[in-house]
């Protein structure tokens, strides 16, 4: 939400630099939520089922 927020006012403020940045964190921050989400799922079986 953080992201959406920034790039927005990047956009608004017509900062392509800071766009860019947004852009940038916002991809690596999805990657990490997926890898945490994946894990999340493999961990909870094995904790749920012992």
């Amino acid at each position: 939400m953080d992201w959406e927020m920034l790039a927005q006012a990047a956009q608004g403020l017509k900062d392509a630099d800071l766009l860019a940045t947004v852009k940038s964190c916002h991809l690596d921050t999805l990657r990490q939520m997926r890898w945490a989400n994946a894990k999340l799922k493999d961990s909870s079986t094995h904790i749920l089922v012992s």
